[in-house]
């Protein structure tokens, strides 16, 4: 069934605000800097296109892919939902704390970062942007999607996430000073609430599609 320009407009916005909140880039910042210290800012900023690019391909290879992986192995989307609800809420206590997430980019790594010539690709575009709550985040809308349409709208709001997440990142040393610590800090607290909410409302989604009895009040 053919879905409407107005059905397909709410799912573009839906889908980017919930990958814009998943991916996190203004969280990245503090990160990207740490990893990127022995660079000069031209540098940092061609690091950050071709990361950003390569995070890109990462997500539209699973928009496009996805449903295709998920219909090899049986997989439903109930359990996409389910088990990517616990593990984006996994990663929104550990945004709420302030702590690094483990699904991103470990003290290690970060430490043998620093010691690359060229990061674009590890950490920074994988896991760090298109890291697995991304991943599940496009495994869940791909496999609703209703026809070839509505991958393409999503593609689109990927490249919007993409392209904002590039912006932050160009004006890394910008942003950091404007914010400050304490700045950043807040801002990942609150991208940790709101990715709280998003995972708790993919389970009782999962749950509510494999017991449609089950009654969740709204």
């Amino acid at each position: 069934m053919t879905q409407s320009a107005a059905s397909l407009f709410e799912q573009l916005i839906v889908f980017v605000v919930q990958l814009f909140v998943i991916v996190d880039p203004l969280a990245a910042v503090p990160t990207f800097l740490a990893i990127t210290v022995a660079h000069s800012k031209q540098e940092r900023r061609a690091i950050a296109r071709r990361g950003c690019s390569i995070g890109l391909l990462a997500i539209v290879f699973f928009l496009v892919v996805g449903p295709s992986l998920l219909k090899y192995f049986a997989i439903n989307t109930s359990a996409v939902q389910i088990s990517g609800g616990l593990l984006l809420f996994v990663i929104a206590l550990e945004l709420l704390y302030g702590n690094p997430t483990g699904t991103q980019t470990s003290s290690k790594e970060e430490r043998l970062a620093e010691k690359k010539e060229d990061v674009s690709v590890t950490p920074l575009a994988i896991p760090l942007l298109a890291g697995p709550g991304a991943i599940v985040t496009c495994l869940v809308f791909s496999s609703q999607a209703s026809g070839a349409l509505s991958v393409l709208v999503l593609i689109g709001g990927a490249l919007i996430v993409f392209i904002t997440a590039y912006l932050l990142l160009h004006w890394a040393d910008e942003l950091a000073r404007v914010f400050g610590e304490l700045g950043m800090k807040v801002a990942v607290r609150i991208v940790g609430l709101i990715l709280a909410f998003i995972a708790v409302q993919y389970v009782i989604n999962g749950i509510t599609a494999i017991w449609p009895g089950v009654h969740i009040p709204s």
